[in-house]
Order: structure tokens, then C-alpha cells, then sequence
């Protein structure tokens, strides 16, 4: 906006000091820290068919799954959580009475909180057989996930942008915008098909002014290594491929979060554009109580271009504070500041 003075007047008009006034406060509001909050693993919260979580002898484990979303929810306006990710294996062996846990702790930030799931390995694809666990994960893309989590619900939402498939949830898109930048976050189903990955690279492309975060559950391991055995019965593109066929392509793709490997890790790799993609792993469920409700948030600090990532329990009220559970990554959001790249 253009200021005109009157010659010799040296005192500004209550327009410009307005206008002043605007632009601290727009400023304020587009350097204002937010979060997003990614949940690891849960399928031993919600362990009703193989009973798996018995091994530890504390009974019903669904509570720690509660207490996520519920912390979550509180904790909100304090973080101003932007948004939620699930990185799969919601459920432990595709059962119903599993989907009905999980549909009641993340109904808790139903109007809340903004979030978006992906399918890991043991959300499908579940058969019974004489082994010793009584059954098998992961077979085939059968899941109960749409019943649950239907696709028409979501798709009333402001934040809901797509999906692959037009009659199911999987494989979805959604957006939003924070401290004057817009974020996509695309979900791709466990090992994702070509097609998937087809249709992932066009909706990227569609929206060259959105920053984009990949959600997918087999990415890469505990030894940071991008996944690159099948390990899984539905044929698909493992984290290499994925990475190949899609997440170096686009240079608004700045990270991408991953389940189903107990443990942590991190790594940045550049992409054909040379843009930073920080891909992070996180999954408690080989710790005691199948994770005890530990989780991530990650702190956009736009004034200082930094990720404050951090690793949290909120049934214990305690951090990790090891170098790979809380650290942070530069990420160029405010443009006055400069690069570091």
C-alpha cells in the first residue's frame, strides 16, 4: 500500500499508522510458532484379536491410545496443533472390535484437531492360520479401515482435498494453512502401487505453492537406510522406490514421516531440485506396554526457520531427550531471514 503525504508534513497520517499497526500484527501472526503432532504405532492399544499385548501382563492397553488424543486435544490452543498424522498399523490384525478402539480415541479430536491416517501392514490384508500368533497380517489390501474411517465423513471437512480411489479413504490428500504458508500432507498406503504413486506425483504437481509433507507407514529403518526389501505380500513400491518413483521429483516435498520399524531415526536427502527432505522414522511398540502412549510433535518456528522435534509420553509426563528423540531441522519458512541450505 502506497503512503502519499502532503509536502512539508512530516507526521504521519492515521492511515500509515494504522497500516504500521497491520503490519506488526500480520507479522506476529505469520511468525507464530504452531505444531504437528505425528502418532507412531498403535496396534498394541488396540490388540483384541491376537492378544498379542498379553506378553506384558497389564491387561487392556486401549487407555494409552485414549490418553494420546486426549493430551492432544487439551493441548491444542497451548501448541496450536495445526494438524495430527498416524503412521500406521493403527490396529494390530484388521478386526472390527480393533477399528472400534481406534475410531473412539481419534474421535476425541473430531472438531478439534484437523488429522489424516495411513495404512500400515497390520490395518489388512489379516487371515487366520495355526502359527503362533494365530494368524497373518498384511496378505492383501482388505481392510476394515473405510468402514470406520469412511471417506464420506472426512470428505465433509475443510481440510479434506482427495483421494485415490473416490469410494474409499485410503490413500487421501489434505491441506492447510499456517503462519501464511499453505501445507499439503499426502497419505499413501502401505508399500504404495504405482498407480498411487502415479496419481501422488499429480497432485503435487497441481499445487506448486503448497508445502508438502508425505505420510506412509514402511519407509525407511531404525539405521536410517530407506527400506528396500518387499517384506510384505501386496506388491508395491518399497521406501526407495518411493522415493525414486515420487518424493525427489518435487521440490515443494519437505519431509516425510514413517512408522512400522521399532525405533528412530533421521536423515535429509536433496531432491532433483535441490531441496531438503527430512525423512523421519518413530515407533515405540517395542517398548514396554507396546509404546505406553509415546509421541511426537514437531514445532514450526517460522522466525528462526527451525523443527523443533520432540518426543513426549503423556501418560508418564515425560520427554525423551536422547539426540535422536529430541533435535531440531532447519527449514527455510521465513524469507527475510535467509537460507542455510
Amino acid at each position: 500500500m502506497s503512503i502519499i503525504r502532503e509536502p512539508g508534513n512530516s507526521t504521519p497520517d492515521r492511515g500509515e499508522g494504522e497500516a504500521q499497526e497491520q503490519d506488526t500484527k500480520q507479522h506476529a501472526q505469520d511468525t507464530k510458532p504452531f505444531t504437528i503432532v505425528a502418532l507412531p504405532d498403535t496396534q498394541f492399544y488396540c490388540d483384541t484379536r491376537l492378544k498379542l499385548s498379553a506378553k506384558w501382563g497389564n491387561g487392556d492397553l486401549r487407555r494409552y491410545f485414549y490418553a494420546q488424543t486426549a493430551w492432544v486435544r487439551d493441548n491444542q490452543e497451548r501448541l496450536d496443533i495445526a494438524f495430527l498424522v498416524h503412521e500406521g498399523d493403527v490396529v494390530q490384525a484388521d478386526a472390527p472390535e480393533e477399528w472400534a478402539i481406534a475410531r473412539k480415541a481419534m474421535s476425541a479430536l473430531d472438531g478439534k484437531v484437523p488429522y489424516c491416517m495411513c495404512l500400515g501392514n497390520h490395518d489388512m490384508g489379516f487371515k487366520k492360520a495355526d502359527n503362533k500368533y494365530g494368524g497373518n497380517i498384511g496378505l492383501n489390501r482388505t481392510t476394515h479401515f473405510n468402514t470406520y474411517f469412511p471417506r464420506e465423513k472426512f470428505a465433509k471437512r475443510r481440510e479434506f482435498g482427495g483421494s485415490f480411489d473416490p469410494t474409499r479413504h485410503d490413500n487421501s490428500w489434505y491441506h492447510f494453512e499456517k503462519a501464511g504458508m499453505k501445507f499439503l500432507i499426502i497419505s499413501l498406503e502401505c508399500k504404495p502401487r504405482d498407480q498411487v504413486l502415479e496419481w501422488a506425483n499429480k497432485v503435487v504437481a497441481r499445487h506448486p505453492g503448497h508445502r508438502v509433507l508425505v505420510l506412509t507407514h514402511a519407509y525407511m529403518r531404525a539405521d536410517r537406510s530407506r527400506k528396500t526389501d518387499g517384506g510384505m505380500k501386496p506388491k508395491g513400491n518399497n521406501g526407495e522406490q518411493t522415493w525414486q518413483k515420487f518424493v525427489r521429483k518435487h521440490k515443494n516435498i519437505f519431509m516425510v514421516l514413517c512408522g512400522h520399524h521399532t525405533g528412530e531415526a533421521v536423515r535429509t536427502d536433496a531432491g532433483d531440485h535441490g531441496n531438503q527432505v527430512h525423512q523421519i522414522l518413530c515407533d515405540y511398540q517395542g517398548l514396554h506396554n507396546g509404546g505406553e502412549s509415546w509421541l511426537r510433535y514437531m514445532v514450526f518456528n517460522p522466525e528462526t526457520n527451525k523443527i523443533s522435534i520432540h518426543t513426549y509420553n503423556p501418560v508418564l509426563n515425560m520427554f525423551k531427550n536422547g539426540a535422536s528423540s529430541r533435535f531440531d531441522l532447519h527449514y527455510q519458512m521465513n524469507p527475510d531471514s535467509g537460507s542455510t541450505h
